[in-house]
């Protein structure tokens, strides 16, 4: 659930992973990106260049 909502959010242009991470409950930054990857086949920052078609990588 966590993930999905992570996914959704980062679709809707989160700005901050950090920020993202700790609203929905991941230990750090890092954790929520290995756990994405794991359960989408993508970071969260290649996720976000796939959905939001003007996102830099940032």
């Amino acid at each position: 659930m966590r993930v999905t909502r992570a996914v959704d959010l980062i679709a809707e242009g989160a700005s901050s992973l950090a920020d993202l991470a700790a609203q929905l409950g991941f230990a750090d930054q890092a954790h929520l990106t290995c756990t994405v990857r794991e359960h989408v086949g993508h970071t969260p920052t290649a996720l976000r260049r796939l959905l939001v078609p003007d996102a830099r990588g940032s």
